[in-house]
C-alpha cells in the first residue's frame, strides 16, 4: 500500500511538472544527473528553475517554450522542477531563492552563469537575451585581402573560414565557435555577391550559398567542406580535423554523401519554428494566431531561405535523387517506345473522332465569381488559335 502511494505521488509530481509546459515543447526537463550532463557539453544553454504550483512559472512557461522553439537546436533550453525532492539540492546549489529563476550558462561550467533579471518574461525577450549572450570567439574578416594574413598568422592551429552572404555572423557559426573554443580558430567573411569566392578560386554561388574552408595546422591550402552545413555534420567533420589522424579527404567524401532526410517530427518543428521565429522577429506578437497559421500553411515560404533551417546554414539539401537501376532504365525506354508507337499509329476511327471533335464548339470559361470559374459552350471559329484562360493562382 505504501509503495502504491509513493507511485501515485511520483506520477502526480511528474504530471504537474509536465503540465507547466506545452505538450509539444522543445524544452527538456532535467534532474540533477541530466543537468550535470548538459553542463559537460560546453555550450550555451538556458535553464529555468521552476515549481509546478508557482503562478508566475505557469504564465512564463508558454513564452519560455516559444523562445526555445526559436533557438532550437542551437541553444538548448531546459527546465528543472525544484519541487521534486531529488532536485532540491541542485536548486539550492544554484542559488535558487524564488520561482521562476532563469539562468544562462555561456559555456557549461567553464563560465559563470547569468541570471535573467529583465522585467518581462516574454518569448521575444528570452530569445534575444539568450542569442546575444553566446561568447563571441569568431574573428570577423571584413576584406578578402585580410584572409591570407589571418591564415598565415594562425598557421600553427587548425582554422575554419566561413564565406557567408549574410550581413551578420550566423547563429550556427557563433555556436560552433563557442563549442570549439581553444581547439579551432573560426573566422567569418561576408561574401555578399560571391566576388570574394571568385578571387579565392571558387564559384560565386547561389543566393544563400555559404562555403566552409578548412585549413589544417601548418597548411595554407584549404579543404572545402562538401557536406551539409548543419550543426551535427560540421561538428563531426571538425572533430576529424582536431583528431589529426583522420584523412580529411576521406572524411570529406563521407560528409558529401550524407543525405538530409528529416523525420516528420523535425519537419513539424521546422514548420512551427518558421512561424514562431517570424513572430519573435516582430516583437513577440505570438498572439497573432491567424498570422502564424498563414505562415505555417506556406505563406512567406522564403523565410528559411533568408534565415536558414533549424541548426543549418543556407538552403535545405533534400535527399539526393538516386540513379535508376538498369532494369528501371529498360522499363522507362520501353514505356517511351510504346507511347511513341501509340501516338503515331492511331486507328482511323480515333483520327476521325479527333477531326470531328475539332469542328465542335469549344467550352470557354466564364468568370462569375472571383473564386469560381464556370465553363459555358460557345462557337469558336478556330479552336487551335483560341485564347486559352490563364491561371491567376
Amino acid at each position: 500500500m505504501l509503495l502504491s502511494a509513493q507511485l501515485v505521488s511520483l506520477t502526480l509530481a511528474l504530471s504537474a511538472s509536465a503540465a507547466i509546459f506545452p505538450k509539444d515543447t522543445t524544452v527538456k526537463m532535467l534532474d540533477a544527473k541530466g543537468f550535470k550532463k548538459a553542463m559537460k557539453a560546453n555550450q550555451t544553454s538556458v535553464v529555468a528553475f521552476v515549481a509546478p504550483w508557482c503562478g508566475h512559472c505557469q504564465r512564463m512557461a508558454p513564452e519560455y517554450s516559444r523562445a526555445a522553439l526559436g533557438l532550437y537546436p542551437l541553444v538548448p533550453m531546459y527546465a528543472v522542477d525544484c519541487d521534486e525532492q531529488q532536485n532540491k539540492r541542485l536548486c539550492a546549489e544554484q542559488g535558487v531563492q524564488g520561482f521562476p529563476t532563469v539562468k544562462l550558462f555561456p559555456r557549461g561550467t567553464q563560465m559563470s552563469p547569468i541570471t535573467y533579471d529583465a522585467g518581462e518574461r516574454t518569448a521575444s525577450a528570452f530569445f534575444y537575451w539568450a542569442s546575444r549572450r553566446i561568447p563571441n570567439t569568431v574573428t570577423k574578416l571584413y576584406h578578402v585581402e585580410d584572409i591570407p594574413g589571418w591564415v598565415e598568422k594562425t598557421s600553427d592551429k587548425n582554422r575554419v573560414l566561413l564565406l557567408t552572404k549574410e550581413k551578420k555572423v550566423p547563429l550556427l557559426w557563433k555556436v560552433l565557435g563557442n563549442k570549439y573554443q581553444g581547439q579551432l580558430e573560426l573566422a567569418s567573411h561576408r561574401d555578399r555577391r560571391g566576388k570574394s569566392s571568385v578571387k579565392l578560386g571558387y564559384e560565386a554561388g547561389e543566393k544563400n550559398q555559404a562555403k566552409v574552408l578548412v585549413y589544417a595546422a601548418g597548411s595554407t591550402k584549404p579543404v572545402r567542406f562538401e557536406g551539409i552545413l548543419k550543426h551535427d555534420s560540421l561538428s563531426k567533420f571538425f572533430d576529424s580535423v582536431i583528431d589529426g589522424t583522420a584523412d580529411l579527404t576521406v572524411a570529406n567524401e563521407e560528409a558529401k554523401s550524407e543525405e538530409f532526410v528529416p523525420d516528420e517530427e523535425e519537419l513539424e518543428i521546422q514548420r512551427k519554428q518558421e512561424a514562431q521565429r517570424i513572430a519573435l522577429a516582430h516583437g513577440g506578437f505570438s498572439d497573432l494566431i491567424d498570422f502564424e497559421k498563414a505562415i505555417k500553411e506556406g505563406h512567406g515560404a522564403d523565410f528559411h531561405d533568408t534565415h536558414g533551417f533549424p541548426g543549418m546554414m543556407g538552403d535545405v539539401p533534400y535527399a539526393k535523387k538516386k540513379e535508376p537501376t538498369e532494369e528501371e532504365k529498360k522499363q522507362s525506354a520501353e514505356a517511351i517506345k510504346e507511347e511513341s508507337t501509340t501516338s503515331t499509329g492511331m486507328p482511323e476511327t480515333r483520327k476521325a473522332e479527333a477531326t470531328s471533335t475539332a469542328d465542335k464548339p469549344v467550352a470557354t470559361p466564364e468568370v462569375v465569381d472571383p473564386v469560381q470559374v464556370v465553363f459555358s459552350s460557345e462557337e469558336t471559329p478556330n479552336p487551335v488559335d483560341a485564347e486559352r484562360p490563364k491561371d491567376e493562382l
